[in-house]
């Protein structure tokens, strides 16, 4: 009688496999992750389509966009050392546009807490309720950092304009000519931006970009306002944001220790980022067109020739 055999893999043949195996790996890994960043990247488009359709609406409602810091009736608009939210029953009088935008974007229980506050106390509870809760519209998915702390972040900010001037010795967080113009941190109190106020053309003009916070998340809490939520281009910011050089574009970065990453539009996508226009629309803009294009689009007003990119 015959003795019975098995048939088996030799080791070599099973390196061989082994070895396919991970060359086909090798091969679909990159696909994979650009199907996967595509996808982020039309997420995050849609995000910044949400908040233009917000901002709309805000439009149709109030007559203007919303400033892009609080506003009390017969007070200066608060500068950046002062307190961002007053003890007041007024959407207008605490936060910063994304605050005012949140009843638009379907988060009106977020801001609900605040429309009975006449107290420090009572804002103090409000505020630390708020701060903590995360909404999906004002982080891009490319970012896969939890928040750090109390205060959730956000990867959008408005564009204030491309003139931020010399204040009290230094450039900085003061642009006035764009659809979220601050005008100045001294105490001066800005006229509000409407429709007809972006003479350039809603189409020729940028609303929001993509800013990612720096690694330690010590800026862009959308809680606040001035650098955390608006950001002029290019920013000259010199005063209050650790190592801007004064005259930030619109170029590539890390997620790095340097805070200086939160002192230019940038985004973790591939080669450039998304922005939303004046008019509603989200383009995908590359970093080529930082120092010309997208310098003549951050004015509403500048009367610049746009070829639209």
């Amino acid at each position: 009688m015959r003795p019975l055999t098995r048939s088996a893999f030799t080791l070599i043949e099973l390196l061989v496999v082994v070895a396919i195996i991970a060359i086909l790996i090798g091969l679909l890994l990159p696909a994979v992750q650009k199907v996967r960043e595509a996808a982020n990247r039309m997420k995050c488009s849609n995000n910044l389509k949400q908040i233009g359709l917000a901002l709309h609406n805000y439009h149709d409602t109030h007559g203007d966009f919303p400033y892009a810091r609080p506003i009390v009736a017969g007070q200066l608009a608060g500068n950046y050392d002062t307190v961002y939210w007053y003890v007041a029953p007024n959407p207008e009088t605490y936060g910063g546009w994304l605050v005012r935008i949140l009843p638009y974007l379907e988060q009106q229980n977020i801001v609900n807490p605040f429309a009975n506050v006449t107290t420090s106390a009572q804002l103090d509870a409000a505020w630390n309720t708020a701060q903590r809760l995360k909404v999906p519209a004002y982080q891009c998915p490319s970012d896969p950092r939890q928040p750090v702390g109390d205060s959730t972040v956000t990867g959008y900010c408005g564009v204030t304009g491309n003139d931020e001037w010399n204040e009290a010795g230094f450039f900085g967080s003061n642009a006035r000519n764009g659809i979220f113009a601050v005008h100045s941190w001294n105490y001066i109190r800005p006229q509000k931006t409407n429709m007809a106020s972006v003479t350039d053309g809603l189409s020729n003009t940028l609303a929001v970009g993509e800013r990612p916070p720096p690694r330690d998340q010590s800026w862009g809490w959308w809680m606040y306002v001035d650098s955390d939520a608006t950001l002029a281009h290019p920013n000259r910011e010199q005063g209050r944001v650790p190592g801007c050089n004064g005259n930030e574009f619109f170029r590539t970065d890390q997620l790095s220790n340097n805070p200086a990453s939160a002192c230019h539009y940038w985004s973790l996508h591939p080669n450039g980022a998304n922005w939303l226009l004046g008019d509603g629309s989200v383009r995908f803009i590359q970093y080529s067109a930082a120092t010309t294009t997208l310098v003549d689009m951050a004015s509403m007003n500048g009367g610049e020739v746009v070829r639209n990119p």
